[in-house]
Parts: C-alpha cells; structure tokens; sequence
C-alpha cells in the first residue's frame, strides 16, 4: 500500500495540474504526500570569474527561493484544502548535487511522482526522471504533461515481457491493481504456443492468485514501433495507468533509457507507473 508518496515539483513550468494530480493521488490511499521543489544553479561558481561568482549565485538563489516559494506556496493551498496530510521541502544546489539529493530523498517514499517532460517547454528538471527511476529502487508514476484532472487507475494496462524490470513493476503496482475494474496485459511479438515460465498466460494465472482477473492482448511490431503500439492499445482500451519496467544499459555509472522506454516516456498521453 502507498502510505507516503514524494511529488517532485518543477519550478520554472507549471506545477498546478501536477499538483492536483499528486494529490488525488494522495487522496486515493489516504497517504502523506511531500512535496519537493526541484531548484538548480543554471551554472557551477567555479567557472565563473571570482568578482562575479558572489553576484551570480546571489542572484539565482533568489530567483529559485521565490520560484519554489510559488510553487510550494500552490501545493500547501491543495493539500490543506483535500485534507491530506502533507510536508513541503526545496532542493537548491548545482544539477549534480541536487539531483543526488532528491534521489536519496525519493528512496525512502513508496512512490515518487513526476511530471513527464515537455520537449517544447524544456525545464531544469527534465532528466530527474531518469535519476529516480534508475537510482531509488522506488517505483515512479510519470504524469503526462497534458494531463489534466485528478488521477484514475480503474483500467490499467501491464506491458509485459517476463524481465526483471517488469516483474517489478507489476508487484510494485500491485495497490493499483487492487483498485482498478479492468486488468489487460500487452506482450509484444509472444508466441502464444510457445511455454514459458515468464509467458503473459503465467503472468495472468499469477494475478488470477490475487484475485485480479486479467485478459491478455499480444500484438506484432517491430522494435522501433513498439511504444506507438502499446500506447494504440492504451488509447483503444481507454487505459487510465500503464505499468511497465524501465529498461537502460550501463554506460561508465550512468543509466541510459533504452529505447522502447525512452520512446514511452517521451509519447506518453495518460499516466505511467514505472519501476527498474
């Protein structure tokens, strides 16, 4: 059950939908929700000229104190008028150390919100997405940034392939699974008459053991279509939540999206929750 759940709140684009979103969120599980204020230096004093250092950092420290103090000041409004038990706190350091802060922060909470990023309004915080989801061992539920209202999970989709990532997910979904009417599985390229021990008929007989029903969809694409087609699915089947594991590779100690999830995170139109 998500009893305490962290938002993290950008503050140089609109926070408000993100907000009410997080917060119905909250609503749903009757769960503290913190919000944290994301703020970074737009560059490091080291390498600016000494006389001009001082000046600098002052002047960006400010203009992210009152930004945060905004966007907080919005969360507070929200939270106390739901009713939901909340904390706020602001992150303000050079991308680096802020990003290890907010990690850190978000590996104690049962479930890290985002907003998903916009690539025509690009912000600060655009790849703390990848931060979390590779570096909390926490799942991540990515609001998609044209997304309005409160959340819904009655019907949800399980992007299945029998890998670690995706056992993951669904076992941390598993609170949304509990609520939803409408359970669907999606493998692509499976062969149904092939046995597996990782099969999405396995997966459905394991969920049948919980007490969720679910009903399978296996579908043919090509590696490089196949977030357009789980996301046709979605929008066929009137999905309110995806779930699916958050694949990358290792390059020196940093994790790169592979592609299937990187083209997911970047088409999204409705709500994902992503673990690794």
């Amino acid at each position: 059950m998500f009893k305490d759940i962290a938002v993290l709140l950008p503050v140089d684009r609109p926070a408000g939908a993100l907000i009410e979103c997080a917060a119905s969120v909250a609503g749903l599980f009757e769960a503290h929700l913190d919000g944290i204020a994301c703020v970074y230096q737009a560059m490091n004093p080291v390498m600016i000229a000494p006389e001009a250092a001082a000046v600098v950092m002052s002047a960006q420290y400010q203009t992210g104190i009152d930004h945060a103090a905004i966007v907080l000041d919005q969360f507070e409004i929200a939270t106390r008028r739901l009713g939901i038990p909340h904390d706020a706190a602001s992150t303000f350091d050079v991308s680096y150390a802020a990003t290890r802060t907010v990690t850190e922060m978000a590996r104690l909470h049962d479930l890290n919100i985002l907003a998903q990023p916009d690539r025509s309004n690009p912000s600060q915080t655009d790849f703390l997405s990848e931060a979390v989801l590779f570096g909390s061992g926490r799942p991540m539920l990515m609001i998609p940034y044209i997304h309005r209202g409160p959340f819904k999970s009655d019907r949800v989709l399980i992007c299945w392939d029998g890998g670690a990532p995706a056992a993951r997910a669904v076992h941390d979904a598993m609170p949304f699974l509990r609520r939803a009417t409408t359970i669907d599985v999606v493998t692509i390229n499976e062969n149904e008459d092939t046995a597996s021990e990782v099969s999405s008929t396995a997966l459905i007989t394991h969920l049948a053991r919980h007490d969720l029903p679910a009903r399978p969809h296996r579908i043919t694409a090509n590696s490089s279509n196949i977030h357009n087609a789980i996301l046709s699915l979605a929008a066929d089947n009137d999905t309110d939540l995806i779930v699916m594991g958050g694949y990358g590779h290792s390059r020196l100690r940093e994790f790169i999206l592979g592609g299937t999830t990187r083209g997911m995170l970047e088409s999204l139109t409705i709500p994902a929750m992503i673990s690794h």
